[in-house]
């Protein structure tokens, strides 16, 4: 009997934190009164609400060449798809550049209104996995750490 409530005790963080990040809750009703398209405005494997936790580095010049430059977010919730980590990577174009002024190749795969990153800002983003998607150079800092990397098809400043 003990055994039983030692690991009915033990279990519970673990099914209360994916609760947390795969809640599965009807899109327009994210975090704390936050509001969210009924529908994503594209089509995209993931589409969460996360906090911007960590720019590592320096956005490179522009001028220099196009890029994805990786961040690290807090997954606050999952409106669509399946992601169960608490932390996600996220690869964002030219992060220099307002979404909406996005006008080359890239244009028509990139969205959103967002203007800066912010850490601490929270985002509605509609993701793809990152292989696939881009196939320019990525900075990425976070090469110690294995999970995979997601390329950010649509990126809001949550409201």
């Amino acid at each position: 009997m003990k055994r039983t409530a030692l690991l009915f005790a033990a279990l519970i963080p673990f099914f209360a934190c994916k609760e947390k990040a795969d809640t599965g809750a009807p899109a327009g009703t994210a975090v704390a009164g936050l509001k969210t398209p009924a529908k994503p405005p594209v089509e995209g494997k993931l589409v969460i609400v996360a906090e911007l936790t960590d720019i590592a580095g320096q956005f490179p010049a522009n001028e220099l060449y196009n890029y994805a430059f990786i961040m690290k977010y807090k997954v606050l919730q999952v409106l669509q798809g399946s992601y169960a980590e608490p932390e996600i990577l996220v690869g964002h174009y030219n992060p220099r550049i307002a979404r909406n002024d996005i006008k080359d190749e890239q244009d028509s795969k990139v969205g959103g209104s967002l203007t800066s990153f912010q850490k601490g800002d929270i985002h509605y983003l509609v993701l793809n996995p990152l292989d696939g998607e881009w196939t320019g150079a990525v900075e990425d800092e976070y090469f110690n750490d294995k999970r995979p990397r997601w390329w950010a098809l649509w990126a809001d400043k949550a409201k």
